[in-house]
């Protein structure tokens, strides 16, 4: 059986590349973020129509 915690043979580049599992964690936040952040613009620019 491959141990794959072990990262002591392998290239130092291979080792310090996050898992998929990782990435996607990355994604998911990001998206998030996106979401509140597009939500909170499209707040702030009815209020501004609505005040003209």
């Amino acid at each position: 059986m491959i141990d794959t915690d072990d990262t002591s043979r392998r290239p130092a580049l291979i080792a310090a590349t996050p898992s998929a599992e990782r990435v996607a964690e990355w994604i998911r936040t990001l998206a998030l973020l996106a979401g509140v952040l597009g939500v909170l613009i499209a707040l702030l620019t009815l209020e501004l129509v609505v005040r003209l």
